[in-house]
């Protein structure tokens, strides 16, 4: 039952999809943000999926803000420690683009995480070398 549980956290964690024991329903979640609030402000602000991805070893992430604020982009490993910060400043609303260069990272899933006035949102990227 251990090795079963393992493995379902383990689909969790690289999916971001939890998997029920017993039958075949399924929710996507977000593991590190599960603030209703988000979902609420999604009109307002927007992460893009990083391209290219996979990638070695650059790749670009845009967003789009509707409202100024305090924006944070950030880039985590698996364990949730933070490898990179590609973003911390205060931004009008419009539209960026950040290279990221993970030419120092080991080959691998990545998270990268936007805040900005309470919204957050997470994607996954990977790296390959």
């Amino acid at each position: 039952m251990k090795g079963l549980i393992k493995i379902y956290l383990l689909v969790f964690i690289l999916s971001g999809t939890l998997v029920y024991a017993g039958n075949n329903k399924h929710s996507n979640i977000d593991p590190i943000n599960t603030d209703r609030k988000s979902v609420q402000q999604s009109d307002d602000y927007k992460l893009y999926q990083n391209f290219p991805n996979p990638f070695n070893p650059v790749t670009r992430i845009s967003y789009k803000i509707q409202r100024e604020g305090l924006v944070s982009l950030k880039v985590y490993n698996l364990v949730g420690q933070v490898v990179g910060v590609l973003v911390n400043e205060r931004q009008s609303s419009g539209s960026y683009e950040v290279e990221f260069d993970a030419s120092e990272l080991t080959s691998g899933v990545y998270l990268y995480k936007l805040q900005i006035n309470g919204f957050s949102s997470v994607k996954r990227m990977t790296v390959i070398k």
